[in-house]
């Protein structure tokens, strides 16, 4: 059972959650807003002004006589939260404030045929590199860690006979070390899962039912259900790029050990593999993009044929979930808005309820499932009750401890 905490550590949270909604205020006015003594609260701002976690934002004139008043709040680069996106062939890093700005942010590819060890060891050398001058760690909260779903990797390199080992089993190892490193919470999750989350908390949706695809580098989904992301008995829910669309003497061979699944046509690189055979191997998802901008049959054809695929995909997804709205994102995502119609119609041939469901382009920024797990970081981190804690804290969530 953890600790309660202190009288002293129950007005520093207080305090900081007073500054944490952009407020910059003077002792006086944190102690008349949290009806404290002055002596307390320049006790609790001494100790995180020591800390780096607050800053002297400003000198305020005095309304008559007296010496000018320090405007306090916090500081910009005191991270709070760290989230990061491991996807197939590399690794998203953004440090953010308690805000949720995000104050540095990195984007590093891994090695030809790297493990993860040689992944982790990556990212925490780059977490260190990105914390230097004013950016600081002395406030870390938590960090929330995203990885890809099924996957060859296994924790030193490449091998064929586990395909889901990397998300079942090594998230545990990657979970540690990052706690060890760190001394605080880590939360381990699909990182298209904050990905969605993080589309939902743009939108101003957070609460809303959505099925969310990314047809990337790799091609995930994930599905949110008033704001909570469906995770299934073996953490594979929302799984729908590896939903077979090609049963094919000639299908192709996926990452997760099947043949045909809709990442092996929909993905950046089998799209692009696509394109290849038909104009040569110069063809590229840029010279894909201006063909079908200069209204290039053979372009018009092609992505066509993967909107069908996503829609049916899709189309099946709606089906079981009944979503408030469908939002498709990454590279691929964003080049099938041309013939968003067909895939419109190939969702809407497998739905059950009338009316339009919406269907929307999300980003294409390599940031969001980072940014995603920040959002959850933050939303996990409440600040407590003004009087002291009756009962143990709540028992984590999958994914490790709950961030405080």
């Amino acid at each position: 059972m953890e600790r309660q905490w202190s009288v002293r550590e129950q007005h520093r949270e207080n305090v900081l959650a007073l500054l944490r909604r952009g407020n910059r205020l003077t002792r006086g006015e944190i102690a008349e807003g949290l009806n404290l003594t002055r002596s307390t609260v320049s006790d609790v701002l001494g100790g995180l002004l020591d800390q780096g976690v607050i800053t002297v934002t400003e000198q305020r004139a005095p309304g008559g006589r007296g010496r000018p008043a320090e405007v306090l709040g916090i500081h910009p680069g005191a991270v709070r939260y760290i989230g990061l996106d491991f996807s197939h062939v590399g690794v998203t890093i953004c440090l953010a404030n308690s805000n949720g700005d995000v104050v540095a942010s990195a984007r590093e590819q891994y090695p030809h045929g790297a493990g993860w060890e040689v992944r982790v060891r990556l990212a925490l050398r780059t977490i260190r590199e990105l914390a230097v001058g004013e950016v600081h760690l002395d406030f870390l909260a938590g960090i929330g860690i995203g990885l890809p779903g099924p996957n060859s990797a296994s924790w030193h390199g490449f091998v064929s006979s586990s395909p889901l080992e990397p998300f079942q089993m090594v998230r545990a190892r990657i979970r540690e070390l990052f706690a060890e490193s760190f001394a605080c919470p880590v939360v381990v999750d699909h990182h298209i899962r904050f990905a969605a989350l993080y589309e939902a908390t743009t939108a101003g949706d957070e609460h809303g039912s959505i099925v969310y695809l990314r047809l990337s580098t790799g091609v995930g989904g994930a599905v949110l259900g008033e704001g909570t992301a469906l995770r299934g008995s073996h953490l594979l829910a929302g799984e729908i790029g590896h939903m077979i669309v090609d049963d094919s003497p000639d299908a192709q061979a996926c990452r997760c050990g099947r043949n045909g699944c809709l990442e092996t046509v929909a993905s950046l690189g089998a799209v692009t593999r696509q394109w290849q055979k038909v104009v040569g191997t110069d063809g590229d998802l840029a010279h894909l993009r201006e063909a079908l901008e200069s209204g290039d049959p053979r372009a018009l054809e092609l992505v066509t044929s993967v909107a069908t695929s996503v829609g049916r995909v899709l189309g099946v997804a709606t089906l079981v979930i009944d979503p408030a709205e469908v939002v498709i994102a990454g590279e691929i995502g964003s080049l099938l808005e041309p013939v968003m119609p067909v895939l419109e119609r190939a969702i809407a041939r497998q739905r059950l309820a009338d009316g339009v469901l919406p269907v929307r382009s999300g980003g294409t920024a390599p940031e969001q499932g980072a940014r995603g797990a920040i959002a959850y970081l933050r939303a996990a981190d409440r600040p407590r009750p003004r009087h002291l804690p009756t009962s143990p804290r709540p028992h984590p969530a999958e994914g490790g401890p709950r961030v405080r």
